[in-house]
């Protein structure tokens, strides 16, 4: 072979070399992009796969947070339709008074009649023999009354009383001046009508408070009472019942505000939010996503309270005006609004547990997820055993050193080791853990401040079980009403009052005051005022 023919070979053969580098480039480069394909892929089933097994746990699993139920898994639905069948015991005996009037073991309370009422009107019925069979059928002689027996008791009702008040006075002249003086001389008794709640309306203040228990407190819309009221032969449209909640819940307006001075006060408070609707903003259709907003004082609060405000939005200038120059603690769900103003933010631990338990898979008890459940499910236990031992605040401090801090250092230290996938509820968790570690510790170092948020969460759930019923405000004013009437209802149910009665006593003696009643005034209504009158103190009509 001469020199050219073996030249032009060797030419040929780099070609053909730098062609297959070239191929092989290229084909790394695809399998490089298959891989990466194929490891989002795997993430994204991944998270798939998490989402479905998040909604299956929502919608068959055990609602129920308590730890006995974090491996038990789905539901099983045998004996979920036939309840009754399975529940049903027909060799039971029926209740008697003696067992629906027993304590509860958790409470100590009297759950039964006694609790339902105390001073109840007993109506006695005796039967008789009558008197031919008054005779003595083995020797003739008349039978004489011996004593009476026992038989049974039942529990009746009486509808409701509705009755209308018509005010008059007594008009007094002087005959003699009326036939011989210059003018009749005419004198007319004082006038005491009650202060009306509308002015110049038809409603005492005892319907606008029945109004304002149905809706807030035991979720019946207006559309529903003005069927109530059709029923009962009284046509009172939903306008006129919008209208009078509206009007009423403007004489809330001083105690809220004494309200909010006594919260401030308060070393801890507990604060939540939730969505609400408004149809009109500025008398204008709108689909904004407006906020319903809870601050309540903390469970260690000298007084009970529990605020509601209505604000169009969910911005940082909404906690400013709610929470701006409060000092103390706030304890929260971790929103990112909350981390401004002259308060210290705690965060709250049954988040944090909710957001692993959502990532642990069906029956596993050893994943990492289920063990920070555990950990924590362990700390819950220690706190409720020292609430339940009433320890003081010294004695909570140092279980809380000695016993909690090192179940969350643990948990924090599986915690670390974690390498979640972008986008996975595991990574939801992991970032939540660790941008909340300070806030989540915060509690060991102060007894008033508890574990968890779930203070708030209960304040909000009213208004969310009543948000199904009636589902909209038509305005602000109205979402605005709503929010002093369930201010005034959480607030007399956390200070255990009788909530109608609270109502019925605001109603009546605010609108005799006016729009600017003293402090004095204003202090003898506070539902822990002992001014306030006997009916507004038992609490046989509280429905929680």
């Amino acid at each position: 072979m001469t020199y050219e023919e073996l030249k032009k070979a060797y030419e040929e053969a780099a070609k053909k070399c730098s062609e297959l580098e070239l191929k092989k480039a290229e084909l790394e480069k695809e399998n490089s992009e298959l891989k990466k394909s194929n490891e989002d892929k795997d993430l994204r089933i991944e998270h798939l796969t998490e989402l479905v097994l998040k909604r299956n746990k929502m919608l068959f699993g055990q609602k129920s947070e308590k730890g006995k139920y974090l491996c038990d898994g789905q539901l099983s639905f045998e004996g979920l339709f036939n309840e009754a069948e399975e529940q049903s015991n027909l060799a039971l005996s029926e209740p008697n008074e003696e067992k629906i009037t027993r304590k509860s073991a958790k409470t100590g309370k009297h759950r039964g009649r006694n609790e339902i009422r105390t001073d109840l009107e007993t109506k006695k019925v005796v039967f008789d023999l009558p008197e031919n069979q008054r005779i003595c059928g083995v020797c003739g002689d008349a039978l004489t009354e011996y004593t009476e027996e026992y038989l049974t008791t039942r529990l009746a009702v009486i509808p409701e009383k509705i009755y209308k008040i018509e005010y008059y006075r007594k008009v007094y002249k002087c005959r003699n001046c009326d036939k011989n003086g210059i003018r009749s001389n005419i004198i007319k008794a004082e006038n005491k009508t009650p202060a009306a709640v509308i002015e110049k309306g038809l409603p005492d203040p005892s319907l606008v408070a029945d109004i304002m228990q149905r809706k807030y407190q035991l979720g019946e819309p207006l559309y529903r009472q003005e069927q109530y009221w059709k029923l009962r032969g009284i046509y009172l449209n939903r306008t006129s019942l919008a209208n009078w909640v509206i009007k009423g819940a403007k004489w809330f307006e001083p105690v809220i505000k004494m309200f909010w001075e006594n919260t401030y006060r308060e070393p801890v408070l507990n604060a939540d939010e939730t969505p609400t609707r408004v149809l009109k903003i500025d008398g204008k259709p709108s689909k904004k996503k407006c906020q319903m907003w809870i601050v309540c004082t903390g469970a260690s609060a000298s007084k009970k309270i529990a605020l509601y405000t209505y604000k169009d939005s969910r911005r940082k200038t909404v906690v400013e005006e709610l929470l701006g120059d409060y000092t103390g603690v706030v304890q929260t769900d971790g929103y990112q609004s909350y981390g401004i103003g002259k308060f210290e933010n705690a965060g709250c631990h049954s988040h944090l547990r909710r957001k692993f338990l959502d990532c642990v898979p069906e029956g596993d008890t050893t994943c990492p997820s289920a063990q920070v459940v555990a950990l924590i499910d362990k700390a819950f236990a220690f706190e409720a055993d020292a609430k339940k031992a009433k320890f003081n605040e010294d004695q909570i401090l140092e279980m809380r050193r000695e016993k909690v801090k090192p179940l969350l250092d643990k948990a924090y230290e599986i915690i670390n080791t974690l390498r979640p996938g972008k986008g996975s509820n595991l990574g939801t968790a992991v970032t939540y853990a660790k941008n909340q570690k300070e806030k989540l510790y915060l509690f060991l170092d102060n007894p008033d401040v508890e574990m968890t948020n779930n203070l708030a969460e209960r304040t909000v759930k009213p208004y969310v079980i009543n948000r199904k019923n009636f589902l909209f405000s038509d305005t602000e004013k109205g979402a605005d009403a709503s929010a002093a009437v369930m201010s005034i209802i959480e607030t007399a149910k956390r200070n255990e009052l009788d909530v109608y009665g609270y109502l019925l006593y605001l109603l009546t003696v605010l609108p005799k005051w006016g729009a600017d009643p003293t402090e004095t005034q204003l202090k003898s209504v506070m539902p822990w005022s002992m001014a306030l009158p006997p009916y507004c103190k038992q609490t046989y009509s509280e429905v929680k």
